[in-house]
């Protein structure tokens, strides 16, 4: 290896790390623009400051899981027992139930605010900054709180609060464009409040649409995952040892590995997947073991099979073979 590739080669399978914290000076930058004539600029700037933080952030996953020093803190503490997980899980999810009444409530009571003043444009954007920010994050914020242990148990759960999550960010994000579409015109013409009962029908109307187009997206979903479990259950119920049933495994398992892998609550590459990663790749290896009739194969089939019907019942309560 050359010395030129082990100087850059760190940077370049690290350099994403960098776009978290630009982002966070981008945005603060933006944020101090707010107030001055370059507002929008300033607009533009935390919205992209957002977005890389957003886009830099995954790559800072496990960064600290080779430390010795965090490994041993981790094996001092005390709160690594049973009873203090439960504790810690009822605190993450009751932040994530009032900071979602929180913003389920507040793009409610805006319109009353700018009836009652209607002058007050500064104040308006900021209103609709925040509610950005929390399109923005609040995804994030669910991603972090869901749990890491008993992936299988708790997908149902997982899965809703991820779809709620997103709704509250379209919710919030069409709310905040509204506001935004106000204040513009409002700076040449203060008497545009005549426009306000629109802006809150038409959003109103583009927030009902967007949430059902998702939410019949996911119960889709479910149908064809539901649909394609059951064949590969089918055929990995079949005695083992024939080569055409180790085909069948095969494509079965790729049509079900496609639904897994499907983020539920979008059609892009953010989003929450159906299935966690972890849980995705453990059935993997453990239908490979079934169908090369690796050692222990038939106790891999076994579990295989378990954990598809847990996702299958998962399935089953969201099954719409019209949507």
């Amino acid at each position: 290896m050359s010395i030129w590739s082990q100087v850059t080669g760190p940077a370049r399978a690290h350099w994403r790390r960098a776009l978290s914290p630009a982002g966070v000076a981008i945005a603060a930058w933006g944020n101090e623009l707010h107030e001055t004539p370059y507002r929008w600029a300033g607009l533009s700037l935390f919205i992209g400051g957002l977005l890389l933080i957003k886009r830099g952030i995954t790559s800072w996953e496990g960064f600290t899981d080779g430390w010795q020093a965090h490994k041993r803190i981790r094996r001092w503490t005390a709160f690594q027992t049973p009873e203090w997980e439960r504790r810690w899980w009822a605190l993450k999810i009751t932040a994530w139930g009032l900071i979602a009444f929180r913003y389920t409530v507040y793009p409610l009571f805006l319109s009353d605010r700018i009836v009652a003043a209607p002058d007050q444009l500064l104040s308006h954007e900021r209103d609709a900054l925040q509610m950005l920010a929390f399109s923005f994050m609040f995804p994030l914020f669910t991603r972090w709180i869901q749990p890491k242990e008993s992936l299988l148990e708790r997908l149902e759960g997982r899965i809703l609060r991820a779809m709620a999550s997103r709704t509250l960010a379209k919710f919030n994000a069409a709310s905040a464009a509204a506001v935004l579409l106000y204040t513009a015109p409002s700076m040449f013409s203060p008497n545009n409040v005549k426009v306000l009962p629109a802006l809150a029908v038409t959003i109103g109307i583009a927030t009902v649409v967007a949430t059902h187009k998702m939410w019949t997206r996911y119960r889709k979903l479910c149908t064809q995952a539901h649909k394609n479990i059951q064949i590969l259950i089918r055929v990995l119920e079949k005695p083992a040892g024939e080569i055409e049933n180790q085909s069948a495994i095969q494509d079965a398992w790729d049509a079900v590995e496609l639904d897994l892998r499907t983020r539920a609550d979008t059609g892009y590459g953010f989003g929450a997947r159906f299935v966690p990663e972890k849980v995705t790749a453990a059935l993997g290896e453990a239908l490979e073991t079934a169908w090369k009739g690796l050692p222990s194969h038939q106790e891999a089939r076994d579990q295989a099979i378990a954990d598809l019907q847990t996702i299958l019942d998962v399935c089953a309560r969201r099954i719409d073979s019209v949507a």
